[in-house]
């Protein structure tokens, strides 16, 4: 996070002190910077054009332009309301716009290109429905905590099927955001869910959901 963002969140106002504490927890500033030193000698390949580990990538990128813009959703039609969802919202949508950056230079890095629209089928198959049926501000706060769910899920999924371990680490930083994310929004929205000690590694989302490299 950017210290202008860190002063903006310390502005923020109408949270309680228990909730600013979480959103704190949930920052992104471990986030390793896409960066890559030409220089760095390593044993490793990293992903090339046509290998799975672009696929994967890829359709990680897809479900974050895909959060990203559910929480939009979330913001053009009043879907969140009160002070703390649209504040939380935010800041959570922030996470998304860095974490497509990274993975948006991860594969152009590999010569590959980035898929630029949200995953259709995870759009088609639950995201528009979903939203067609949100009455509360709680409904929304469900749906968009599951996809936070999802996506810590695919990045556990995508890191233990990676073959590099600069990717490994680069994505377990960001699938970490992503599950303190979903705690977030579970409490936000008193939504009762029970806490995983272990995100499982399966593929969350539909095998069709899986986009080109």
């Amino acid at each position: 996070m950017t210290e202008v963002a860190r002063r903006d969140l310390l502005r923020v106002g109408g949270l309680t002190i228990a909730f600013g504490a979480l959103v704190a927890a949930c920052s992104s500033d471990d986030d390793p910077a896409p960066e890559i030193a030409d220089d760095e000698e390593t044993d490793t390949e990293g992903p090339t054009s046509g290998s799975s580990d672009l696929a994967l990538l890829n359709t990680a990128l897809s479900l974050e332009i895909l959060v990203f813009d559910t929480y939009q959703a979330g913001f053009d039609f009043a879907l969140a309301q009160t002070d703390p969802v649209l504040e939380a919202a935010a800041l959570l949508q922030q996470h998304h716009a860095e974490h497509r950056a990274t993975l948006t230079f991860l594969v152009q890095a590999a010569d590959g290109e980035p898929f630029a629209t949200a995953n259709p089928v995870v759009k088609a198959g639950l995201v528009d429905p979903r939203l067609l049926a949100v009455t509360t501000e709680r409904d929304f706060v469900s749906l968009v905590h599951e996809l936070e769910q999802a996506c810590a899920e695919l990045y556990v999924h995508v890191t233990t099927s990676v073959r590099t371990p600069e990717l490994r680490a680069t994505l377990m930083s960001i699938g970490a955001v992503a599950s303190r994310r979903a705690t977030v929004l579970d409490l936000l929205g008193d939504l009762g869910n029970e806490r995983l000690a272990v995100v499982p590694a399966d593929n969350p989302l539909p095998s069709d959901a899986v986009v080109p490299d």
